[in-house]
């Protein structure tokens, strides 16, 4: 599927969004390996934001369960 606002190096806000909103598993494949790479990032921080903000149905609440998984899966190795 083609997003709008997909030609940055970092996915936009606007990019993000449409995402969220129309993309498949397949689309998200991306942003799922940059939230496992860095669970605190900058990717991360705005797809929590744009979740608070939107109504995604069920994708809001699995991404926020994803984030959440990946940050205490980082910190159980660092800790670990």
């Amino acid at each position: 599927m083609i997003h709008r606002h997909l030609a940055h190096q970092r996915p936009t806000m606007a990019a993000l969004d449409d995402l969220l909103e129309n993309g498949t598993l397949a689309d998200w494949r991306p942003i799922l390996a940059d939230v496992l790479r860095d669970p605190g990032g900058e990717t991360a921080r705005r797809i929590l934001l744009l979740a608070e903000r939107r109504d995604y149905r069920e994708a809001g609440g699995f991404w926020r369960a994803f984030i959440a998984k990946a940050r205490s899966d980082q910190r159980q190795g660092d800790h670990g």
